[in-house]
């Protein structure tokens, strides 16, 4: 097995790839994300956050490096930037990103899933293996963790090439990507309810004025 270069078709291949999952998935995950700018101020992460899910790298990149210089150790930025740097084929920064991103919150799951997916691309199959093994530990849903004990099967199985490598990591991150945007669009729609209860019985519990001369 080779290691999968820098730039070339593997490049291109991810970034087709990820514009197809923010078209398919984006409506869901960016439905939660407007209930939360609704619910306070948008923030530099947010900004890249919504960026990022309808496909505009450029623009997510430059908004999560906006939050880092502001908040070094924002997880959450970190994470974006790495998903950014991913999706636009730039594998080793990807790498950094979310190697810090687990050193500050060990038990990150979709850290660890793209630290799967990176040596999984360079035909690394043991670290990818073990990162994605994690991932899976750290609660994936029954579906998805199937999906990825299948996909390591294969590739355990004999020489793989780099397009298919390509497509089992799409794979995994597409079911990855569905499940977790529903999962984050259910949560935020569940917020969005209760605090929208919580306002009604407020009022509720608001003084009268008084009309008693």
């Amino acid at each position: 097995m080779t290691g999968i270069p820098p730039n070339g078709p593997t490049v291109a291949g991810i970034a087709t790839r990820a514009r197809a999952i923010a078209a398919r998935h984006g409506a869901i995950i960016l439905a939660a994300l407007a209930v939360t700018l609704l619910g306070g101020c948008a923030t530099a992460t947010s900004r890249g956050q919504a960026a990022l899910y309808s496909g505009r790298y450029d623009e997510a990149a430059t908004r999560f490096e906006e939050a880092l210089t502001r908040e070094p150790e924002s997880v959450a930025a970190l994470v974006g930037l790495g998903i950014t740097r991913y999706r636009l084929g730039m594998l080793d920064e990807a790498q950094r990103l979310f190697g810090e991103a687990v050193r500050q919150s060990p038990d990150l799951p979709v850290a660890h899933l793209y630290l799967g997916l990176i040596p999984l691309l360079r035909g690394q199959d043991a670290p990818a293996a073990e990162s994605l093994r994690r991932y899976v530990a750290l609660g994936a849903p029954p579906r998805l963790a199937a999906h990825i004990e299948r996909a390591l099967r294969a590739l355990a199985s004999g020489p793989v090439s780099a397009e298919m490598r390509q497509y089992v990591a799409a794979g995994i991150e597409d079911q990855a990507a569905w499940s977790g945007e529903l999962v984050a669009a259910r949560q935020a729609l569940a917020n969005a309810e209760l605090r929208r209860i919580t306002e009604e019985r407020s009022l509720l519990l608001l003084p009268r004025a008084c009309s008693c001369r």
